[in-house]
C-alpha cells in the first residue's frame, strides 16, 4: 500500500477516534417537512454518526458509537409515516439507531447544532421512494477526490440528477450574544450582516439555476463550526459566503475585503491585516461560550480535501472584487486576502468570507445601515456569484451545458 495512503487512513481514524465522545439519547421525536417524515434524535452531547453497511431496503441503521439512553420502547416514535419502529441496540463503539421501515424509503441525514437549551439533534428525513433500495444521504467527511481543472468538484457530483440548482449557503456573520464589531453610532455588526445575507439570498433565488440558503434568519448565536457544517451537510452547499463588516483601531480604515482559507493557517496568512482579522472572526466562539478544543488533525485532513476547492475559490473571490467598485466606496484589498478562517475550514464547498465595509468608520458605518446601500451590496456579491457559475459550472448542475 503506498505510505501517503497509509499515512491518510491511519490520520482519519485518529480524527475518528477523538470525535467519538459519550453521549446520551435523550429525546425522539417526529414531524412532517416539505413532505418527509423527519425523525429528530436529541443527545446530550455532539456525537459521530455514519451508516452503518448493515443498512438495507427496509431498515436504516446509523452508528452512533458510545451512546446509551434511559428510554424505553414506547419512548421511541413508531407507525408514523414510512417508520414501523426505532430503537437504540448494542453498546460502546457499536450502538447503533436502528430505524425499520414498513416502506422504501430515501433517507437524508445531518447533524444540527446546538440549541438553547443545549441539545444536539441528529435529523433523519425520510421520503417515500416508488421503487429500489433505501437511498441514504449522510453527513459524513467528503471523499478525497482529485478535481478536474475545468470543474469546481470534479468527480464530487459524479451521478447527481441533471440540471440540479447550485446551491449556495450564506452566513450572516455573528448573532446573539455575539454582536461582532460595534459602529461609533451603536450599530452592531451581526444587525448588518444579517440584512446583507437577506438580501442576497432574494437576489440569488431570483437567478435560474441557483438557491440560495441563509445558516440563520434571526439573532442567535451559532458556533463557527456549526455554520459551516449547516452549510455543508444541511444545506448541502456548493458555496459558501460569510457576511462580515470590519473594524479598526484606526477609525479612517475604510473599504471592502474578500478572503479566502489559507491551508497554512498564521503562517500562511497573505497580510499582517489577514492574520489580525481571522484572529478576531475566530474569536467568536469564545464570545458565544464555546470551548475552542485542539483539533490538528482535523485541520489536517480538511485541509487536503480543501485544496481542490480552494483556487476555485479564490477565482470566484476576484470576480467579487471586479464588482463590489460598483458599489462601495473602495476596495481594502484589491487582491484575495488569505488566512486561517475556522469557519471557511469545511472541505467540498467554494468558502469565501467578504467584508463589506468598515463599521468602525463613521461614513461606512453610515453606508452600511442604509437598506438601498445593504441591497447593492448584496446585489454586486450576487452578480459575482451568477458569473462565477457561468465560468466555473458545477457538473450535472443548471449551468452545465455538456
Amino acid at each position: 500500500m503506498n505510505k501517503w495512503i497509509q499515512q491518510l487512513l491511519l490520520l482519519m481514524c485518529c480524527v475518528m477516534a477523538l470525535g467519538a465522545q459519550a453521549a446520551e439519547l435523550v429525546g425522539a421525536r417526529t414531524g412532517n417537512y416539505e413532505g418527509k417524515t423527519r425523525l429528530v434524535v436529541e443527545f446530550s452531547s455532539n456525537t459521530e454518526f455514519r451508516v452503518s453497511e448493515e443498512t438495507s431496503p427496509g431498515r436504516l441503521v446509523v452508528t452512533v458509537p458510545n451512546t446509551t439512553t434511559r428510554l424505553s420502547a414506547r419512548d421511541f416514535p413508531s407507525q408514523v409515516g414510512p417508520v414501523q419502529r426505532m430503537s437504540l441496540n448494542g453498546s460502546g463503539s457499536r450502538s447503533k439507531l436502528i430505524v425499520e421501515l414498513n416502506e422504501e424509503a430515501e433517507a437524508a441525514i445531518f447533524m444540527l447544532p446546538v440549541n438553547a437549551q443545549g441539545m444536539y439533534r441528529l435529523v433523519i428525513d425520510l421520503g417515500v421512494v416508488a421503487s429500489g433500495k433505501i437511498a441514504t444521504a449522510a453527513a459524513s467527511p467528503a471523499p478525497i477526490v482529485k478535481p478536474e481543472p475545468t470543474s469546481v468538484f470534479g468527480g464530487l457530483f459524479a451521478g447527481k440528477k441533471n440540471g440540479r440548482d447550485i446551491i449556495v449557503s450564506i452566513d450572516a456573520g455573528h448573532g446573539g450574544q455575539d454582536p461582532g464589531a460595534i459602529g461609533r453610532r451603536g450599530t452592531y455588526e451581526k444587525h448588518v450582516t444579517l440584512a446583507i445575507a437577506r438580501s442576497l439570498a432574494d437576489y440569488l433565488g431570483k437567478q435560474k439555476g441557483i438557491t440560495a440558503r441563509l445558516t440563520r434568519d434571526s439573532d442567535f448565536f451559532i458556533p463557527l463550526q456549526q455554520r459551516r457544517k449547516i452549510a455543508r451537510y444541511e444545506h448541502k452547499a456548493d458555496i459558501f459566503i460569510s457576511v462580515h463588516a470590519d473594524s479598526a483601531a484606526n477609525r479612517s480604515a475604510n473599504g471592502a475585503s474578500v478572503f479566502a482559507l489559507s491551508l497554512q493557517g498564521a503562517k500562511g496568512a497573505t497580510s499582517r491585516f489577514a492574520q489580525q482579522l481571522a484572529e478576531q472572526e475566530n474569536k467568536s466562539d469564545l464570545i458565544g461560550g464555546v470551548v475552542a478544543e485542539n483539533d490538528d488533525l482535523t485541520d489536517m485532513l480538511a485541509g487536503m480535501m480543501v485544496e481542490g476547492t480552494l483556487k476555485h475559490s479564490l477565482e470566484m473571490g476576484k470576480l467579487i472584487l471586479q464588482s463590489l467598485p460598483n458599489v462601495v466606496n473602495r476596495l481594502h484589498s484589491k487582491r484575495v486576502e488569505q488566512a486561517g478562517f475556522a469557519v471557511l475550514k469545511e472541505p467540498g464547498m467554494v468558502s469565501l468570507l467578504v467584508e463589506t465595509g468598515f463599521i468602525s468608520n463613521a461614513d461606512e458605518e453610515d453606508r452600511l445601515i442604509s437598506a438601498s446601500y445593504q441591497r447593492d451590496v448584496a446585489q454586486a456579491i450576487g452578480a459575482a456569484v451568477v458569473r462565477f457559475c457561468q465560468q466555473f459550472p458545477v457538473p450535472g448542475t443548471w449551468f452545465d451545458r455538456d
